[in-house]
């Protein structure tokens, strides 16, 4: 900022003296009584004499001058003087010279060096006159009938308004505004009259730095784009006196105002040494831009060296945002600078929950550095931290040192502390230590490393426990290894790998707001090729349990390796479009406990995509090989070599009418889209393949058009089936979004199915008969699938529903339900309702000595999460999950939030259970429970401690965004 403010001030003073030496200028003197103004008339700049300096009023009250006519200068001449270099452009701010009078300064003030007055103001022809003072706190008119003076005190603030030319001047504005200080130790470290300055400094930006936290719904404003033509802008300079003497030295005394593109700058005065390149501005120094607003009593500029000299500063950085004072600042050369005295924070005008203060601040803006010396930071007016010497960066530039620090309690290992240390090794290389303390548990080392190539990036993490005061099992730990390259924009890599060294690792040492919702920690490297018309990828995959409720058996297959090569092209014969398409597959199947085996397929396929504006039909055709060798036969009868061949036919079509339709006064498209999907498959006996990696869908609107209910592929269902749908949708017409879409489907089954899976216990292994044959679920026979609907409805900008329900046409019950209820007002003003409902669709199939539970395959849940204001920045954030089915509370969270523009202050318990299996009336699988503590406070602009707790609420709560 400014290196830019120094090339402005000298590129247009440079230019001033050149074209401002025929300027004519005012010449005034008070008489010896002190009560009258005496004006000669107009004299050429380059012989006129100083302004002599007026004495200081030694009352608050002031006496103004007498309006004496006899003396009046000639208005006229004054008004065509030009002091801009603008040609031909009217540049004096209004008709007549001001006079501002002036108070008594406080004593912080006296220092500082006393202000020219500017000449007297007179009126027209008018009864009445009035002045408008710059930077005083007095407002005065003369009485058409007394000719006495009325003067009120008002606020000495600048304020930006146009005037009969349509440009911008500065003129004083009333303000009432307190400072919102809490009461604490200290007093607030802004006044009331700095605060006002602030406000001012923050109008004069293109765009409010806290426009967002004062008020969530404001529109996104555009900066004015204006800091590239800078260069070649024209500069505007206005003042009510000025005098250049031998074309050296620059005199501009009264609302000096100098404008170039988004740059403004004005002052009392101002003296410019075209020789020695010195700058000097006395007296309520205004600068601003788009970036940055600076306050300052007065201001000394080397040029010729890059050195500066500021008293008394306020400034405003809006990226940050920041704002904050300076009794000086000093600049060295172009990139050191020296701050004394400093105060900073970044809550808005008028609010000063943290501030923090140093004797002494330097910059480094060549290193991005800085330090500061004596700093202390106060909250809530109450000193909360001290350090003799800081450092830290002052840009996107890393630096070693201290992060801040983390703690919270949780059931299993009691109070937990983590100081965190940041190594910046390299450029493209980087390290945290982090040790944790628990209480309960002894120290947790941890590490991390991150690291950045040409091609590459990763970051590894290793957490080592070498003695737990509680298990006593030797040491525990976990590592994970995570990488991603790209060699070329068609060809990657990735790994992604993770080993604990036990099950309850997560749950004993991990905090409760990172405790995994899977049961199974996933290992995994692949490669892959993306092409126009070729993929290809390479993978290998492996599992650990982190669930103590399932056993090994239940754990899913490694893939040692996993191959795909795909191929697709689309091609036109004689004007038909043609997809063809070709997905192959090798995999090996590992597993500790059950058979091994290899899986080869292919699957070729041609469709015809046919396309109208209104309709379209796509008949597809495709084969589905598929060979398996097995290192062990599922049962005795069976092979180890297993080949199945199976061709899929299904044809796609569907039309979409549209009409315009109006509801509640507003006007919609309104769709009417009829589908009609036919798929058939004939049946093949499939007992003798085992189960690698396959499962049912659930059923919801999409599934009806699957070539496949099964999720792999060693099961692909016998079908001969229609499924018949149709879809409605409204959409705005002004704004193109959609406001509610229904949904209605069915499946007719023209012959039973029966392919279904084979039947394994709750310890994972296969349910045999008598001869050791594998068990079945039964045979479905149903004609009709459940009649599915669906509805989503977005009625407002606040209010959203999601629901659906499926109806069984066979025991005339509904065997599915969900509806949730999203609320929003304002950003972060949320309410979530939903209720899920599932009736156990497939142990009711098995086989009578088979004892499975009932609930085994069901759900009956209702989940309410929200985030809603109480009062005064106070906020209520939770979520409660609860099943119906085992009457119990599945996750549960419960806090408090206070926020506002400068600080953010959060404190959630949490209850959750973990190790539960899907057997849940099982006693020895009903999970376990636990509970957390967690608190977060933030000082928007500086730091945070605590837990970091936007991830986890994005997580639970539906509709939640960070701030930012």
């Amino acid at each position: 900022m400014q290196r830019r403010f120094y090339f402005f001030l000298l590129s247009s003073f440079a230019y001033l003296n050149q074209v401002i030496a025929g300027s004519a200028v005012w010449h005034c003197e008070q008489s010896k009584d002190e009560k009258e103004w005496i004006c000669e008339g107009a004299k050429s700049a380059a012989n006129a004499t100083p302004f002599p300096e007026p004495r200081q009023p030694t009352t608050p009250e002031p006496t103004p001058p007498q309006a004496i006519e006899k003396n009046r200068p000639d208005i006229k001449s004054a008004e065509q003087t030009p002091i801009t270099p603008v040609a031909q452009e009217k540049t004096s701010t209004s008709k007549s010279p001001e006079l501002t009078p002036e108070l008594p300064k406080k004593a912080s003030e006296s220092a500082n060096t006393q202000l020219p007055m500017p000449p007297p103001s007179f009126g027209d022809n008018s009864t009445q006159q009035s002045f408008s003072p710059k930077s005083d706190e007095w407002q005065c008119r003369a009485d058409s009938k007394t000719q006495e003076w009325q003067c009120e005190q008002i606020a000495s603030m600048p304020n930006p308004e146009n005037n009969e030319n349509g440009d911008t001047l500065l003129s004083p504005v009333k303000q009432t505004s307190t400072v919102n200080h809490p009461i604490g130790l200290l007093s607030p470290a802004f006044d009331s009259i700095q605060e006002k300055t602030f406000s001012t400094l923050k109008s004069q930006l293109a765009i409010n730095p806290w426009q967002y936290c004062e008020n969530p719904n404001a529109l996104k404003s555009i900066p004015r784009a204006q800091k590239k033509i800078r260069n070649r802008a024209p500069i505007e300079v206005k003042s009510n006196y000025s005098e250049i003497f031998e074309n050296e030295i620059s005199s501009y005394l009264g609302h000096v105002e100098i404008k170039r593109a988004d740059q403004r700058l004005f002052s009392d005065s101002a003296n410019y040494d075209n020789v020695a390149e010195m700058l000097d501005l006395q007296g309520d120094v205004y600068y601003s831009d788009d970036e940055l607003a600076v306050h300052s009593n007065s201001a000394s500029f080397d040029l010729a060296s890059d050195q500066a000299k500021l008293r008394d500063v306020l400034f405003i950085a809006p990226t940050a945002p920041l704002r904050g004072y300076a009794s000086a600042i000093y600049r060295d050369d172009k990139n050191t600078s020296r701050y004394h005295n400093v105060a900073f924070t970044s809550c808005p005008p008028n609010h000063q929950e943290w501030v923090v203060h140093a004797s002494e601040l330097k910059m480094n803006k060549e290193e991005g550095t800085g330090t500061a010396r004596n700093a202390w930071l106060e909250f809530q007016g109450t000193p909360v931290f001290y350090s003799p010497y800081l450092a830290f960066p002052t840009d996107s530039r890393r630096v070693s040192g201290f992060l801040a620090p983390s703690f919270g309690n949780t059931q299993n290992s009691g109070f937990n502390i983590s100081i965190p240390y940041y190594w910046n090794i390299a450029p493209n290389f980087d390290a945290t230590l982090k040790p944790r303390y628990l209480t309960k548990r002894g120290t947790l080392l941890t590490g991390e490393f991150q690291y950045l190539t040409e091609n590459s990036q990763g970051i590894s993490n290793i957490e080592v426990l070498p003695e737990d005061y509680v298990r006593q099992e030797g040491t525990r730990y976990f590592a994970t290894i995570k990488n991603v390259s790209r060699f070329s924009d068609k060809i990657y890599a990735n790994v992604d790998l993770n080993y604990v060294s036990d099950k309850d690792y997560f749950a004993d040492l991990g905090s409760a707001l990172s405790i995994p919702n899977f049961s199974f920690l996933k290992s995994a490297m692949d490669i892959g090729y993306y092409g126009d018309v070729v993929t290809a990828t390479g993978r290998v995959e492996n599992y650990q349990s982190v669930d103590k409720a399932l056993n090994k058996e239940r754990q899913p297959f490694r893939k040692l390796p996993q191959i795909n090569l795909n191929f697709k092209k689309e091609i036109d014969i004689l004007a038909v479009p043609i997809r063809a398409a070709m997905d192959n597959e090798f995999v090996y199947f590992q597993h500790d406990k059950l058979k091994n085996g290899q899986r080869s397929h292919l699957n070729p396929s041609i469709s015809l995509p046919l396309q109208t504006q209104s309709a379209y039909l796509t008949p597809k055709i495709g084969l589905q090989y598929t060979h398996y060798f097995l290192s062990d036969p599922i049962t005795p009868q069976y092979s180890s070599s297993i080949s199945r061949t199976l061709p899929v036919l299904s044809t796609d079509a569907g039309m979409t009418f549209e009409r315009h339709t109006q509801l509640s006064g507003n006007t919609y498209l309104q769709t009417l889209e009829p589908r009609l999907f036919y798929l058939y498959i004939p049946r093949e006996n499939q007992n003798d393949i085992p189960l690698f990696d396959t499962s049912v869908y659930d059923i919801w609107f999409n599934s009806l058009f699957r070539e496949n209910r099964f999720s792999g592929i060693d099961r692909l269902q016998d079908a001969n089936q229609l499924t018949a749908a149709l879809t409605s949708r409204f959409i705005d017409e002004k704004t193109g979004k959609e406001r509610l879409k229904l949904s209605l489907g069915e499946i007719f089954y023209f012959d039973d199915r029966n392919i279904t899976l084979p039947i394994y216990d709750k310890t994972g292994n296969l349910v045999v008969d008598t001869a050791g044959n594998a068990k079945y679920y039964a045979p479905e026979t149903n004609r009709f699938s459940n009649i599915i609907g669906e509805i989503s409805a977005r009625i407002n900008p606040h209010i959203a529903v999601d629901s659906g329900v499926q109806w069984d046409p066979e025991s005339s019950e509904i065997s599915r339900g969900k509806i949730m209820l999203h609320l929003t007002r304002q950003p972060n003003e949320i309410l979530n309702l939903g209720y899920r409902y599932r009736r156990n669709n497939f142990y009711h199939h098995l086989a009578n000595d088979l004892t499975v539970p009932e609930t085994a395959d069901g759900i009956e849940q209702t989940d309410a999460s929200f985030h809603l204001p109480l009062y005064e920045g106070w906020s209520a954030v939770g979520r409660w999950q609860y099943s119906w089915l085992y009457h119990s509370t599945q996750e549960s969270f419960l806090g408090v939030e206070k926020e506002n523009c400068c600080w953010r202050f959060r404190l959630i318990g949490r209850r959750y259970v973990n190790n539960m299996s899907p057997f849940a009336n099982d006693a020895d699988y009903q999970g376990t429970s636990q509970t957390g503590i967690f608190f977060q406070v933030e000082l928007k602009g500086l730091t945070g401690i605590g837990e970091k707790l936007d991830s986890f609420f994005e997580q639970n709560i539906y509709g939640y965004q960070a701030p930012k």
